[in-house]
């Protein structure tokens, strides 16, 4: 899977950097009988860009990890209050809410965290139960 990604990537590069490379009398705007091509891109920044990309995809890895163990604990919560669930895996980073289309004056609402979301429903208009984790 590694391989292909990084065959992949490869491939977008080499494409990008073709596109990238345009006639210097296309960018002066002069129509010339001699044609010279300039690349827009160096290798340094190549290189940089790569390091980049590499670094931060340990990132992605460490924060993929995370994202399914806090799903994980969000599954065990299910039919439990949502503020249990925030003291075991933090706050969400945005509830929507909205009147309950089954029971009159209660609310259904979104609780959104990074990477999965969790719904849930109010009982006795105060307390946040939740329903399911996707």
């Amino acid at each position: 899977m590694k391989k292909n990604k990084r065959a992949l990537t490869s491939l977008l590069a080499c494409i990008l950097a073709v596109s990238m490379t345009a006639p210097a009398s296309d960018i002066a705007g002069q129509a010339g009988t001699e044609t010279v091509y300039v690349s827009a891109a160096s290798r340094s920044t190549t290189t940089t860009q790569t390091q980049k990309t590499t670094t931060s995809g340990k990132k992605t890895k460490k924060s993929r990890k995370k994202i399914r163990q806090q799903k994980k604990k969000a599954k065990k919560y299910i039919g439990k209050k949502l503020t249990s669930l925030v003291k075991a895996i933090g706050k969400y980073k945005k509830l929507s809410k909205a009147a309950s289309c089954y029971y009159e004056n209660e609310y259904d609402g979104i609780a959104k965290y990074d990477g999965f979301v969790v719904y849930c429903h109010t009982e006795n208009r105060k307390t946040w139960i939740v329903d399911s984790v996707e």
